[in-house]
């Protein structure tokens, strides 16, 4: 249920080997609250999300899944360490066995350009990727195109003859538009978000026309196309920059798009603005960004141990982790919630184990700034319970046990922050 780029065979045909167009994969972030409806209400689509940046000064663990050449990686490489000249963070690329790593790049092709924002990459288990790149939308197209022409092949083409053609003759790549992808996906990767979402910024066309564009272009239904495109963000996340139209992080804008005809072609290079946002998030002249808010970050979560105690009547929900606080402190809510194998919460009326109107048990904890703490490591020292009389009859189907941890970060007026979320597979409840 995650929200991958879905792309399109269907490929728009101009008749001429110069004019034909393929359709660029969009960037769709893979965001944790895609898995259920009501994993965080409120997130934001803006600048950049600071409750999901690194540490400053973090050296980040970066790996490429199985595929890729050495010389697309290596262009990769290349083009993601152009953030570590503005901020104060390193990408350390290490071997694909390495087993614990921040960052997990996918190349291939058919899961589009998208990835994890900042630290909710650590939602994702140490054998899935976090980003994903498609690298068939990296290929020098005009000279594969004519490479099909030369053999007497007439358009209009379609993306398997291109990809067999990358197959015959590799490592053909559009430099150009690999640099500016690359970066962009890692701008995402250290906590920056799309730049059109900047509030007031743009005057999108809800209409029809622009919904089948994305449908026809990148796969998306509606309720994607809202949440990738049309979304405007809190003026808080701005983080009192000025809309950048030349960012990196934003997207390119037809004329009829926009009520007013706004228009903006894709940017291939850091702005200014991009250069000085990210430094303002990793301040390479001190210790702690001025920009930073309160946040919590789970690491090492070893499993998730559901217990269905019958002399207690009542699911035993007891997690594995670690946390680390930073030096400011909102207010902390571990979350268990039981979801139907398809993903849908289970609604309670009750006053009691409710979470947002869903079945759950949840605890508010009081941590200490700059604090370090295991949870059911060595000993077990915290559990969530669930009596069986607080959940509706599930008449033998299995549920999911959704465990989340919240951040209030009352200071700032930013409610429901999602830290951190991980599920069971489906458990039988008994009755």
């Amino acid at each position: 249920m995650k929200r991958y780029l879905i792309l399109t065979t269907v490929l728009f045909i101009a008749g001429s080997l110069s004019a034909q167009k393929f359709p660029k994969p969009g960037c769709s972030t893979v965001l944790a609250e895609a898995m259920f409806a009501e994993v965080d209400t409120t997130k934001p689509r803006g600048v950049s999300d600071n409750y999901h940046t690194w540490e400053n000064g973090a050296v980040l663990l970066v790996k490429f899944m199985p595929g890729g050449s050495k010389m697309l990686r290596d262009k990769v490489i290349l083009s993601a360490k152009e953030w570590e000249k503005y901020a104060n963070i390193k990408f350390q690329f290490v071997a694909d066995t390495a087993r614990n790593t921040n960052i997990r790049v996918k190349l291939g092709k058919g899961s589009g350009h998208n990835s994890a924002v900042g630290t909710e990459a650590n939602f994702r288990s140490q054998s899935e990727q976090t980003m994903n790149f498609d690298t068939l939308f990296f290929a020098d197209i005009d000279y594969y195109l004519a490479k099909l022409q030369r053999k007497g092949i007439k358009p209009p083409y379609n993306l398997n003859q291109l990809a067999a053609e990358m197959k015959e003759e590799p490592n053909r790549w559009n430099e150009k538009e690999l640099r500016r992808v690359v970066t962009h996906e890692f701008g995402h990767a250290i906590g920056l978000l799309h730049e059109q979402s900047f509030p007031g910024a743009v005057n999108w066309k809800r209409t029809d026309s622009v919904y089948n564009y994305y449908l026809q272009t990148q796969g998306w239904d509606r309720a994607k196309v809202d949440f990738n495109v049309f979304e405007v963000a809190d003026q808080f996340y701005t983080n009192g920059t000025t809309y950048d139209p030349k960012s990196i992080m934003h997207y390119s804008i037809e004329p009829w798009q926009t009520t007013d005809g706004y228009s903006l072609k894709d940017n291939y290079e850091l702005s200014q603005g991009d250069k000085t946002l990210i430094a303002a998030l990793y301040p390479k002249n001190q210790k702690v960004s001025s920009l930073v808010v309160p946040k919590v970050d789970i690491t090492n979560f070893a499993k998730l141990n559901v217990v269905s105690n019958t002399t207690r009547n009542g699911l035993v929900i007891e997690p594995s982790f670690d946390l680390k606080t930073n030096p400011k402190l909102g207010e902390v809510y571990f979350v268990a919630r039981l979801a139907t194998e398809d993903g849908y919460y289970l609604k309670t009326s009750s006053l009691y184990y409710n979470w947002g109107g869903t079945v759950a048990a949840y605890k508010k904890m009081n941590l200490l700034p700059n604090s370090k703490v295991s949870y059911n490591k060595t000993k077990k020292n915290f559990e969530l319970f669930l009596p069986f009389d607080y959940v509706p009859e599930t008449y033998g189907k299995k549920v999911i046990v959704v465990f989340a941890v919240y951040l209030d970060d009352v200071a700032n007026k930013q409610m429901d922050k999602l830290m951190y979320f991980s599920t069971t597979t489906p458990l039988s409840l008994p009755r």
